[in-house]
C-alpha cells in the first residue's frame, strides 16, 4: 500500500515543481522568502520552498515620463517625454528591491537636475544627446541599457 503512495506521490510532486521561464525574460528564484539566484529562459524544477519571486522581461520597454518642473538652482525645466530601455542582466537589475522603471525614472529625473544649468545652453537635440550618455554610464552598473531617449525639456532662468 505504501508503495502505490509513493509511486503516486514522487510524479506528483515532480510535477508542481516544474516552472517554465519563457523565452526573453528571466526570473528571481526566492528560496524560502530569501533571493537565490536568477532562473534564464526554460524549463526548471524547483524544490519545496522555492518559488520564482518576480519575472523580468529582457525585451525593450518603455515609459511615459509625466510632464513635471525640475529645478537646479536658478534654472528650471518642464520635462515631459518618452524613455526607452532594456534589461540586459537580469541578475544585477533585480538585485535592488525598487522596479526597474522607477529606477530607471529616478536617474533621469536625478541626472537632468544635475545637469540643468548646462543644459540651457543646448539645443533639444543635443540635450537629449548628451542626458542619454551619461544615462547609459550611470545605468549600465545595474544591468540597464537606455535606448532611446525622446524628451521635450523647456528650460528657462527661475525668477
Amino acid at each position: 500500500m505504501w508503495m502505490l503512495i509513493a509511486a503516486l506521490a514522487v510524479p506528483l510532486v515532480l510535477l508542481l515543481g516544474l516552472r517554465r521561464v519563457r523565452e526573453g525574460e528571466a526570473a528571481c528564484l526566492s528560496r524560502f522568502g530569501r533571493p537565490a539566484g536568477t532562473l534564464r529562459p526554460g524549463l526548471h524544477w524547483l524544490l519545496p520552498g522555492e518559488m520564482i519571486a518576480r519575472r523580468v522581461s529582457l525585451l525593450g520597454r518603455q515609459f511615459d515620463l509625466t510632464p513635471r518642473r525640475v529645478t537646479a538652482g536658478a534654472h528650471m525645466a518642464r520635462v515631459g517625454g518618452r524613455v526607452f530601455y532594456q534589461v540586459l542582466d537580469a541578475e544585477r537589475a533585480l538585485v535592488k528591491g525598487d522596479g526597474i522603471e522607477a529606477r530607471v525614472q529616478d536617474a533621469v529625473l536625478t541626472q537632468l537636475t544635475g545637469l540643468l544649468p548646462q543644459l540651457v545652453e543646448l539645443t533639444p537635440a543635443e540635450r537629449n544627446d548628451c542626458l542619454k550618455a551619461d544615462l547609459r554610464t550611470r545605468l549600465r552598473d545595474d544591468g540597464i541599457l537606455l535606448t532611446r531617449l525622446e524628451l521635450a525639456i523647456k528650460t528657462n532662468h527661475a525668477p
